[in-house]
């Protein structure tokens, strides 16, 4: 079953909510909230999509997953993607958890059993069936707990997305050890060694099993089969905020792995308009997080026989 909701601005929230850093301009940005039964639970989810006719192969779409009890209105203001969405001509669907968090391998006892991944699902053939969407171009993003859960989908659904971006979290211990890719994943994570929450040498505030921030690197490069050993640059340092910017590129990847270290970043997302408040620590405006993203999604296709 299948509900929407009227058209709602969200202009208004971000200018209650809008700090240091901001969208070089405010606009008012219109998107809706659909509602699905999944075995036997209304579950809910937002979405926006660019004005004009869907392209005959149907839009990409990029799935954005909410940190732990940020819910998925907090996450749209916070990566504030409308901007690169349409210049690429992208979907962005917010889903809801069912609480606080994600089905993930660190999250409370009671999120376990929840069929998250079948929500994801049932949400991307809601978009395909009023939409039409491009199933070569499918992508998974989060920050802090939807961070982890993106790396959930992209495991369990490595043969229908197409990359992943990971935002203020590491590598989950469970998803290393035991996660079923089936074939290299592109992956772009962004990991403050300042952070709070989750640590960089492993670990989180939670508790453990979690990689810390160098093993989570060195995992996506095996994972990727690229040659062990990093090349680090330095970015360019545009911002007095106290963080800089490196990267960290590997060599002789069977796909695209892009590792950015924030020095002195906290539990953040890179460029937002918003601040989650001093606790969590730095955050760095000398990259823009949604903008590199959608940059690299672009670049990254799913290819018929890419399965290992």
């Amino acid at each position: 079953m299948r509900l929407l909701s009227p058209i709602l601005p969200l202009v208004a929230a971000l200018a209650l909510v809008a700090c240091d850093g901001g969208p070089t301009a405010v606009r008012e940005v219109s998107t809706q909230s659909g509602s699905l039964n999944v075995q036997g639970t209304n579950r809910s989810y937002r979405f926006y999509v660019p004005e004009g006719e869907s392209p005959a192969e149907g839009r990409a779409v990029v799935l954005v997953f909410h940190g732990a009890t940020q819910g998925a209105t907090g996450i749209e203001l916070m990566s504030w993607m409308y901007p690169v969405a349409d210049e690429h001509d992208l979907i962005l669907a917010f889903p809801q958890s069912t609480g606080d968090y994600w089905n993930t391998p660190n999250s409370p006892l009671g999120y376990w059993d929840v069929p998250d991944v079948p929500f994801v699902d049932a949400v991307l053939s809601d978009l395909d069936s009023r939409f039409g969407v491009d199933d070569a171009r499918i992508y998974a993003a989060g920050f802090s707990n939807g961070a982890i859960f993106a790396q959930v989908v992209g495991c369990t659904r490595s043969t229908r997305i197409a990359a992943i971006a990971v935002v203020g979290a590491s590598v989950a211990s469970q998803v290393a050890e035991s996660c079923p890719f089936e074939r290299p994943m592109p992956g772009m994570i962004l990991f403050g060694d300042a952070d709070p929450q989750f640590y960089w040498d492993a670990g989180f505030a939670g508790g453990s099993g979690m990689l810390g921030g160098r093993e989570s690197a060195e995992w996506w490069a095996s994972l990727n089969g690229c040659r062990p050993g990093e090349t680090v640059s330095v970015l360019p340092d545009t911002e007095d905020d106290q963080t800089t910017v490196e990267r960290w590129e590997y060599a002789d990847c069977e796909e695209e792995l892009a590792f950015y270290r924030i020095r002195g970043g906290g539990h953040t997302w890179p460029g937002s308009p918003l601040n989650l408040g001093p606790g969590f620590g730095r955050k760095t405006r000398d990259i823009d997080a949604s903008r590199l993203m959608a940059d690299f999604f672009m670049r990254q296709v799913l290819r018929p026989g890419s399965v290992r």
